[in-house]
């Protein structure tokens, strides 16, 4: 009994202290700079205990100590700073079957750098992916920072257990172990795979200021897809492929195929598509930009998507029943544009006998924001990993 005890004991200080440690890392992490005693006071623990803390740290050379300037009467305070020699963290984006883009922040989060690379054809997409990777690293090369991390956005579920990602967007993701590839390029071992809506869909949950307690996030761009969150629960399904709207079949007046995806009817990629058959030599975002100055054959071809959108959402509401909808895309216009057709729709339904109640809301987030989710689960990543 005496040992359990004993080594009941020791993990319960081995945890107070880990959570001290992060907590410590975090508050300096927010402000740049603190001192000890001022650690102590917002982390509510002694100032002994952060003694101990912030010498294993400085030790371990994750923080320096500098005097602080000011008056010259008196003992100069000293105040904790991270090695400046930390660094940056890196978001990229995988989600289009067109280009690789990519985000350098420090670890502040402020914004270094950005590129977006686009597809050369004649690659395969390996090849364009490691182009990619050599044009982050020109960039890293400049900033003279140790990488403490990488995000890595995916367009569809990640299994991390063998390091693949589901393939149905981008074929070229089969066989790909894209975490394996990454750890190889950079040499280092936080590295997180993140299916695109999930770190976006939190973002919107946590920043709600309803009274809602469940919300399904809808995303439409280059590929589409969706994620509840019910009680602060999110549901992810047997294959964590819950969600994914975007594979749902639905009818097509198309002579070749009797259905097709939902994907494949309002994708971004799909209606740039459209509009090159319908012989307007415009990109979508153009469209939709300028929308109401758009002639009657440029407003077809995205009326119908919205169509097919408003039928689809509307169908989602009886099978999640949530208390917000929030509507996404990687161009603003488009989530704008389709946020309002369905909030139009559900008012021409208010009087059946079974009315829809739900806050349907544009996301309010950018993308710039959902890479800075993904910028925080790394960086809260890396904390983690000094105090292991």
């Amino acid at each position: 009994m005496t040992i359990d005890a004993d080594k009941k004991q020791t993990l319960t200080v081995s945890t107070i202290r880990n959570v001290n440690v992060v907590n410590i890392m975090q508050s300096i992490l927010r402000d740049r700079t603190k001192t000890r005693s001022e650690l102590a006071k917002e982390n509510h623990i002694s100032v002994m205990t952060v003694k101990h803390i912030v010498d294993d740290l400085i030790a371990g050379g994750i923080l320096v100590e500098k005097v602080c300037g000011g008056s010259d009467v008196g003992r100069k305070p000293k105040a904790l700073e991270i090695n400046e020699k930390f660094g940056n963290i890196v978001c990229i984006n995988l989600t289009s079957v067109d280009e690789i883009s990519f985000l350098i922040y420090d670890i502040y989060e402020a914004l270094e750098a950005e590129q977006t690379l686009e597809f050369d054809p004649k690659c395969t997409y390996r090849e364009n992916l490691l182009r990619a990777v050599g044009l982050i690293k020109e960039k890293l090369a400049v900033l003279h920072t140790v990488t403490v991390g990488i995000a890595v956005f995916v367009p569809s579920a990640y299994y991390e257990n063998v390091d693949l990602v589901n393939y149905d967007l981008i074929a070229d993701f089969k066989d790909l172990h894209i975490k394996q590839l990454f750890a190889e390029a950079f040499g280092i071992g936080n590295i997180l795979v993140l299916h695109d809506v999930v770190p976006a869909a939190w973002s919107e949950y946590e920043s709600m200021d309803s009274e809602s307690d469940s919300q399904f996030y809808f995303y439409c761009g280059h590929g589409v897809g969706g994620f509840f969150i019910h009680r602060g629960t999110a549901v992810m399904g047997q294959e964590l492929m819950a969600g994914e709207v975007g594979k749902m079949l639905l009818l097509t007046d198309s002579a070749g195929k009797k259905y097709t995806t939902f994907e494949d009817m309002i994708s971004v990629s799909v209606l740039n598509q459209k509009l090159r058959e319908a012989g307007i030599d415009k990109k979508f975002k153009e469209v939709i930009r300028t929308y109401e100055e758009q002639g009657e054959e440029a407003k077809r071809v995205v009326d119908e998507a919205l169509d097919v959108i408003v039928r689809v959402l509307y169908n989602l509401l009886w099978v999640y029943n949530p208390g917000t909808l929030v509507v996404d895309s990687c161009y603003s216009d488009y989530s704008r544009l389709i946020m309002t057709r369905f909030q139009e729709f559900v008012e021409s339904l208010e009087n059946e006998a079974i009315p829809i109640h739900v806050e349907v809301r544009q996301a309010l987030y950018d993308e710039y924001h959902m890479m800075r989710g993904c910028f925080h689960m790394v960086r809260d990543a890396w904390v983690d990993e000094i105090y292991n």
